[in-house]
């Protein structure tokens, strides 16, 4: 019996270095460019530098002076309001856009055809695969004054002028900007929300249905509590996404105008890359990470990580 015990043990021994190679390569990437970035960017924002060749000692000056700095709290604001617009729109619309596709388009007709949940799933997911410059810059000729759309038909049903400059307004580019991104990102939502619908068992909708719920019911009762776990998945993503957002305002609008539409990510690079101030970029990386992660901790503690495959908590 000892014998066939240590040989058993030493079949299980070699099936876990086994899995432990499996995903050596995966750790060797994450540490790479996951946690080897982090550690640079934590150590040299300790530092006043614009090459690694030049580097003054400065400890926690770069911090300070971050947390002065009137510039990066507007970063801030407006990562906040565009957390609080963008992800809970995107969500929405996306959710009743799903909804629609899989419980409502697939038996309707027109002209004698079936139009298929593959033709919308597809038209509404391309704006995802579309190019983010291509984004900005179709959503920047939209808001032009006098050839843009939006002024066109401001002047053509209201009788407003057309030299309006949504862009170059300080109080309406970033709702401009958040347009576009709402435009962009819908359709990741409605897909991760059909992959939530189609792990609601049928039976349950049967029974809804069979007990007289009428759509909003239906939707009250059984969709919404049924894809919580696609809810908190689309919050993380969303708030992550957020505090990334780079390329779309650094086309549109380039944080301006006088940085009514500055997010981390543009700051960050306009420090680092164009003043030269690589410490500096650095602290203001470590501080928008930190708020990440203050984040994703608070969703984590009070609503759990959220996993869209799991049929319910």
């Amino acid at each position: 019996m000892t014998d066939l015990a240590n040989v058993q043990k030493k079949k299980k021994q070699k099936v876990n270095v086994a899995g432990y190679l499996f995903i050596l390569p995966a750790m060797f990437f994450f540490c790479l460019y996951i946690l080897y970035p982090i550690f640079f960017i934590i150590k040299n924002s300790l530092f006043k530098w614009a090459t690694l060749s030049n580097m003054e000692f400065v400890g926690l000056n770069n911090f300070l002076n971050v947390f002065k700095d009137s510039t990066f709290w507007i970063t801030m604001k407006n990562s906040i309001l565009w957390i609080l617009v963008t992800v809970p729109v995107q969500a929405i619309l996306g959710f009743f856009l799903a909804y629609a596709i899989e419980e409502r388009i697939r038996s309707k007709k027109a002209d004698g055809k079936s139009f298929s949940r593959t033709f919308y799933r597809t038209l509404f997911f391309i704006p995802v695969v579309t190019s983010v410059t291509v984004v900005a810059i179709m959503f920047s000729k939209i808001f032009q004054p006098y050839q843009g759309i939006i002024g066109h038909y401001l002047s053509t049903w209201f009788g407003m002028s057309p030299t309006i400059n949504v862009l170059g307004n300080q109080k309406v580019a970033l709702w401009g900007i958040m347009l576009a991104n709402i435009w962009e990102w819908t359709g990741w939502s409605m897909i991760m929300y059909i992959g939530g619908i189609s792990q609601i068992p049928d039976d349950i909708k049967e029974a809804a249905r069979i007990d007289g719920a009428n759509t909003w019911q239906e939707i009250r009762y059984v969709f919404i509590p049924g894809l919580v776990s696609v809810h908190k998945s689309l919050l993380m993503l969303g708030i992550i996404g957020s505090l990334q957002t780079y390329a779309l305002i650094g086309v549109m609008t380039g944080g301006g105008p006088n940085h009514a539409t500055e997010m981390p990510g543009t700051y960050i690079f306009m420090k680092g890359f164009t003043e030269n101030q690589m410490g500096y970029a650095c602290a203001i990386s470590v501080a928008v990470l930190l708020f990440a992660l203050v984040l994703t901790f608070i969703q984590v503690r009070f609503l759990g990580s959220g996993d869209f495959m799991r049929k319910g908590e």
